[in-house]
C-alpha cells in the first residue's frame, strides 16, 4: 500500500514533526500486518500552488469535449495532486495562524476538490456511457475514486483551543468531495507553552494512534474514527467537529462541515443534539450528500438561462457602465 504525509507547515516545523511521526506509526502498522508500504512526505511550504481562477476550464473540457478534467493552470499543484492520487492512506497536517490553516492548504484544496467530485465525475461518466456527452468512460483515470483513508492535524501556539477552533473542521474540506475515509483529527493547540510536540508524552500517543489509524482503517471497514480521550468529544457525529449553525427561531441546528440537520435540546444542563440516521447517510462525506448538490448545479442553467437572456440588454449596459469602466465611473460621484 502507498502511505502519504503531507505537510503545508514549515521545513521541519511542527506540522513536519507530527506528520512523520504519524507516518512511522502507520508504516509500522502495516509490517504488523503483513502489508508491504511505501511512504512518501511532501512538505508544500516552499512550493507554488497558486489559487483557483475559476476559469471553467477542467469542467468544460470534462462535459463538453470529452477530455479529463485536468487544471490547465500548471505549477506546483500537479506535483501534490500527483501524490495524493498515489496514495492509499494519507496524513495531512497544516499550521494555523488565524483560526484557519494557512491559506496555501486552502488554495490546494479548492483545485484539487472540485476536480475529484466523486458524485460529479460520475454523472459525467454515466452520461458518456449514455452518448449523452462525448467522450469515453473507459478513459478516465479512476484512481481519482480509488478507497482512501485521511487524517488530519491542525497545529496552533494556542492554549485556548477556540483560536484554532477552525483548523481540523477546515482540514475536512480535503478529503470528502473523493469520499475518503477519515479516521482521525487532532488539534495539537498550546504549541506556545509546550514548545516541541516531542516534550508532550499524551500528544505523542495520540499522533501515533492517529497514524496507526490511516493503515488500520483502509485495511478494515470496520476501524472506526479515533477521539482522544485527551481532547473534548464532537458533537458531530460524522466529521466529529464541535462547530454548530443555529436555524433561527427553531431547536434544529446543522453541522457546517457535514451539512446535515439535527435537533437540540438541553438536559440537566447540558447541550446535546441529536442527528437522524437518514441525515447523516446524506451528510457532504457520502455520495448520496455529493449527488444532491450535484443534481443542484446541473440545475442551475435551466433556472438562470432563461433570466439572463430575458434580461440581456440591461446586463449588458450595466456591465459596460459600471463595471468594467468602474474607474471611470466612480469619480462621476461627486
Amino acid at each position: 500500500m502507498n502511505i502519504l504525509g503531507l505537510s503545508f507547515g514549515t521545513v521541519n516545523g511542527k506540522s513536519d514533526l507530527l506528520v512523520k511521526e504519524a507516518l512511522y506509526a502507520a508504516k509500522e502498522a502495516a509490517a504488523a500486518a503483513g502489508e508491504h508500504a511505501e511512504v512518501h512526505f511532501v512538505n508544500t511550504c516552499k512550493m507554488n500552488i497558486g489559487r483557483c481562477r475559476g476559469c471553467g476550464a477542467c469542467s468544460t473540457m470534462f462535459e463538453r469535449q470529452g477530455k479529463d478534467n485536468d487544471c490547465i493552470w500548471k505549477d506546483d499543484y500537479q506535483k501534490v495532486e500527483e501524490e495524493v492520487r498515489w496514495a492509499d492512506a494519507i496524513v495531512l497536517g497544516a499550521p494555523v495562524y488565524v483560526l484557519q490553516p494557512t491559506g496555501q492548504f486552502k488554495d490546494f484544496v479548492d483545485r484539487f476538490a472540485c476536480r475529484h467530485d466523486a458524485s460529479a465525475i460520475n454523472w459525467t461518466l454515466d452520461r458518456r456511457r449514455k452518448g449523452e456527452v462525448p467522450g469515453n468512460a473507459d478513459d478516465f483515470p479512476m484512481e481519482r475514486l480509488k478507497k482512501r483513508t485521511v487524517a488530519y492535524i491542525s497545529v496552533g501556539g494556542a492554549s485556548t483551543d477556540n483560536w484554532t477552533s477552525m483548523g481540523t473542521a477546515t482540514l475536512h474540506l480535503f478529503g470528502f468531495p473523493a469520499l475518503m475515509k477519515v479516521v482521525g483529527n487532532y488539534n495539537a493547540n498550546s504549541m506556545g507553552t509546550i514548545g516541541n510536540p516531542y516534550l508532550d508524552e499524551t500528544m505523542m500517543n495520540d499522533i501515533h494512534e492517529i497514524g496507526r489509524r490511516t493503515v488500520a482503517g483502509y485495511l478494515d471497514d470496520a476501524v472506526g474514527f479515533y477521539e482522544p480521550e485527551s481532547k473534548p468529544a464532537g458533537v458531530c457525529p460524522v466529521c466529529h467537529q464541535r462547530l454548530l449553525t443555529i436555524l433561527p427561531h427553531t431547536t434544529k441546528v446543522e453541522c457546517p462541515i457535514c451539512g446535515i440537520e439535527g435537533e437540540l435540546s438541553i438536559e440537566d444542563g447540558e447541550i446535546k443534539v441529536a442527528f437522524s440516521e437518514a441525515q447523516q447517510a446524506r451528510a457532504r462525506g457520502t455520495f448520496a450528500g455529493q449527488r444532491e448538490h450535484t443534481e443542484e448545479i446541473q440545475g442551475f442553467g435551466a433556472i438562470c438561462g432563461p433570466k439572463l437572456m430575458a434580461n440581456k440588454d440591461f446586463l449588458d449596459e450595466r456591465m459596460a457602465t459600471r463595471i468594467k469602466n468602474f474607474d471611470e465611473e466612480i469619480q462621476k460621484i461627486k
